[in-house]
């Protein structure tokens, strides 16, 4: 995690212990230290967080509290290898262009969760998942079948996931071809390649297929 992308404060797990260890999630929060063999870079960021690019969390092992509400023009990027377990926790609302997690990067974010366009989760079987309490909103939620994602209150999206997860999807990997430009199918196959999903969403290049967009979300009752 390179200081330029790091706002806030480094600090240790005693002094964001003697603020936060009443909360439930505090046990959660802490093990991220006790899980990994190297060195946690742990930060406190006192809300409220804007700014006008992306905010990326990666390669080091992390764990970030963010106290307030978090405001991001670009995408929120939280990857990090396999073998090294990270955790964000956003004590507030959170309202960005993306939402992208994958490998160990553990999200937990306390209130309402708007994306303008899409949330990618890949890579799960490290540990990686998203937990919004509150409403997630998104044009899509788009999970390979290792990576879970769910929302207290509901998700307001479309919503593609493995099955077995607290979130049922909307519909399946490889279900839905025509809901998506073919520039982000696999080699022009049925099945979604959620790295070029991700190219696309960042570059404002289409993901869906506008029209057949409408239609499924007018199906399910979302704005259209």
């Amino acid at each position: 995690m390179e200081d330029k992308q790091a706002p806030g404060t480094a600090t240790s797990m005693d002094a964001l212990k003697a603020q936060y260890g009443e909360q439930y999630w505090w046990k959660w929060f802490e093990e991220t230290a006790s899980l990994n063999d190297e060195p946690v870079s742990i930060r406190h960021i006192a809300g409220p967080l804007r700014m006008d690019g992306d905010f990326i969390l990666e390669e080091d092992p992390w764990a970030v509290i963010i106290d307030g509400d978090v405001e991001i023009k670009g995408t929120l990027i939280c990857k990090t290898p396999e073998e090294r377990l990270s955790t964000l926790v956003i004590l507030g609302k959170l309202k960005a262009q993306h939402l992208f997690f994958s490998g160990s990067a553990r999200l937990a974010i306390e209130d309402d969760t708007t994306l303008d366009g899409f949330v990618v989760g890949t890579w799960g079987d490290g540990g990686a998942s998203l937990d919004v309490t509150g409403t997630l909103t998104a044009r899509g939620v788009l999970l390979d079948p290792h990576t879970p994602a769910k929302a207290s209150k509901q998700i307001d999206a479309l919503i593609m996931c493995g099955e077995g997860w607290p979130t049922k999807p909307d519909f399946l990997d490889g279900d839905q071809p025509e809901l998506f430009d073919p520039a982000v199918l696999e080699r022009g196959g049925d099945f979604v390649d959620l790295h070029l999903v991700r190219q696309a969403a960042q570059a404002g290049r289409p993901v869906f297929n506008q029209e057949v967009e409408q239609a499924r979300r007018q199906e399910k009752g979302l704005p259209v």
